[in-house]
């Protein structure tokens, strides 16, 4: 099925298999922090799959995409991404090159305070 002309909506680019199991390791050491600050969280891999009909149409790239953390709060589910230097939670960035200062911070926004 030929990609329709009047999609407009982005598609997330297809990384190396490299690439996306290093994203994936680091998305892995911050779930390891954020479960040792109380939260809940889901590691998810995530593929684009094209299927294709015949071969005179180029198709984009099938393959592997940005994983997502999901960490399940109280307040609503927030998803995590990294571009391999820094964290990405609804617009904020955190380093990646510190999981733990990164977790205690996002623990202390995902986590309302005791009242």
């Amino acid at each position: 099925m030929p990609n329709d002309p009047q999609d407009t909506s982005p598609r997330e680019p297809v990384l190396a298999p490299a690439e996306a199991a290093r994203r994936l390791a680091l998305l892995a050491d911050l779930r390891a922090s954020l479960t040792g600050e109380g939260l809940h969280c889901v590691l998810a891999r995530t593929s684009r799959l094209v299927l294709r009909e015949g071969n005179d149409v180029p198709y984009e790239p099938s393959g592997p995409t940005d994983p997502r953390l999901y960490i399940l709060a109280a307040d609503g589910n927030r998803i995590v991404t990294t571009d391999g230097a820094a964290y990405c939670v609804a617009g904020q960035l955190y380093p990646a090159s510190d999981p733990p200062a990164a977790a205690e911070r996002i623990a202390r926004r995902a986590m309302p305070a005791p009242r």
